[in-house]
């Protein structure tokens, strides 16, 4: 359903108001992976990572500085206007901040219906109506909610609403960028196991992204972690948090909190915070931060992704 080959996106980025020089942000860097249909990969990093710069590029919201993406058989970054408005049908996404992402000044109903409209669907009013109600059934709203602004209804109910208004056209694949972070944690799950339940019934291919490693592991299918615009480990979800291989991984699954008082147990396995444009040296980029560094990982090359073994790629020199 989904490639992505060596997709970079870059920012020129001043060291000040006045200067000449400008330094480049390397948002994402290289990055590679594939999604097959009806997969749901989670990709996994700490904020400011890339992860949601990734997700807008392959969709092609943000202009890429190179790379290659094909999904559904579409090469993404060469559709002509027209093609990529027939494109967006089949490749949705449902944004963090639902509240950011909805007309304030809409009502539900003409929010849900608005995709048909665009991309003129050629259904009459009478089955927009009706394919509109067989939707919002799909995630649990009423008809009264279609009758509210966005400032009436609760998170949750506004996130239904992004996820319905990405569905009502019935897409293939869907980029689901931290879905349920601004959401309670009872709501958190109901959102997910409707997402899961979606992805059932609609024969979806979903690309989670999301800073929480507990949230991905209960939807993944397999997870690519992020480390300053690079993935640095992808593999099966189990591969990932069972048996991690870089250092940046084994922390992240450090950080998930279990039901059992095992506090005194973890370990510290993070210093520091990830460098700055400026700070940025040769080599390995988890190098200043990483425990078990040798001295490879500060005079040889960026690592590249490779298999260590069947279906676990790793960007380390150990």
């Amino acid at each position: 359903m989904v490639a992505v080959e060596q997709l970079c996106k870059h920012f020129g980025q001043r060291k000040g108001i006045f200067a000449r020089n400008s330094l480049t942000l390397k948002a994402v860097d290289h990055v590679s992976f594939d999604i097959p249909e009806g997969e749901t990969l989670g990709l996994i990093g700490e904020s400011g990572c890339g992860k949601t710069t990734c997700g807008l590029t392959l969709l092609h919201l943000l202009r890429p500085t190179a790379g290659k993406v094909v999904i559904n058989q579409q090469e993404v970054f060469t559709l002509t206007r027209r093609e990529k408005q027939r494109f967006r049908r089949n490749a949705q996404i449902v944004f963090q901040e639902p509240q950011e992402s909805l007309d304030p000044r809409m009502r539900i109903q003409n929010i849900l219906l608005e995709p048909l409209i665009i991309h003129n669907t050629n259904t009459s009013k009478a089955e927009r109506e009706d394919l509109l109600m067989k939707i919002i059934a799909h995630v649990n709203l009423r008809k009264e909610h279609l009758r509210r602004l966005p400032r009436e209804l609760s998170g949750g109910q506004q996130q239904r609403v992004s996820i319905c208004r990405a569905l009502i056209l019935r897409p293939k694949f869907v980029v689901l960028d931290e879905p349920t972070s601004s959401l309670d944690v009872s709501v958190q799950a109901r959102i997910l196991n409707l997402l899961l339940d979606l992805k059932r019934d609609f024969s979806l291919t979903y690309l989670f992204i999301s800073h929480d490693a507990a949230v991905v592991r209960y939807v993944a299918d397999r997870v690519g972690v992020m480390y300053l615009g690079n993935i640095v480990e992808l593999a099966d979800a189990d591969n990932i948090f069972d048996d991690p291989l870089h250092p940046y991984t084994e922390a992240l699954c450090e950080s998930i909190l279990t039901p059992e008082s095992q506090i005194h147990e973890k370990q510290v396995l993070l210093k520091g915070s990830p460098p700055t444009v400026e700070q940025l040296i040769p080599g390995c980029v988890f190098q200043d931060r990483c425990t078990v560094s040798l001295n490879v990982c500060k005079r040889g090359a960026t690592p590249a992704l490779r298999q260590a073994k069947e279906g676990h790629y790793v960007a380390c020199h150990r």
